[in-house]
């Protein structure tokens, strides 16, 4: 366990029934993250590792640029810290933060052609701000990672509330 495996880490990851394309989303999401939380752990190395190893050599470094894309669209906009749980402490890695859970709930939005909730969900992680970049760069992503037997379709379970406390990852 790392050192904020003592803070509420959010909900489990598996009562999300998340494909594995999208697991493999959120952990280069996570581990983006914490390259810019601790720029020397080099994050941003594990992000496009773990791209290639789950996208393969065609597809994992467009997955890990698309990826980078989401998250530097929502670092634009938001005011405060984005909570985020470790790719690599096992323990936090298998639960998803209110954060983490808007942004998946707006990629499955988007895949799924919802522009209005797609447009809420990523409103809400933008703390109020006009959201469309974010829209447009999940769209991107959706482009790279996921192919049609990787459809993005089930919904994100209700109680997407956001129990993330000012702890930043």
């Amino acid at each position: 366990m790392g050192e904020w495996c003592h803070r509420d880490r959010g909900e489990p990851v598996a009562a999300l029934g998340l494909k594995p394309a999208e697991l493999s989303v959120l952990a280069v999401l996570r581990h983006y993250c914490a390259g810019f939380a601790v720029p020397e752990r080099h994050g941003w190395i594990a992000a496009i590792s773990t791209a290639l190893t789950a996208f393969g050599e065609d597809r994992g470094p467009e997955v890990a640029v698309a990826a980078l894309g989401v998250i530097q669209s929502v670092r634009r906009l938001r005011r405060s810290s984005f909570v985020f749980n470790s790719a690599d402490c096992a323990t936090c890695a298998a639960y998803v933060t209110g954060h983490e859970r808007l942004v998946l709930s707006a990629l499955r939005a988007v895949a799924r052609g919802q522009d209005t909730a797609a447009h809420a969900y990523a409103t809400l992680l933008c703390e109020g701000a006009d959201a469309a970049p974010v829209v447009r760069a999940l769209g991107v992503l959706i482009d790279r990672a996921f192919e049609a037997d990787d459809a993005v379709v089930a919904p994100c379970p209700a109680g997407a509330r956001d129990r993330a406390g000012p702890t930043r990852h």
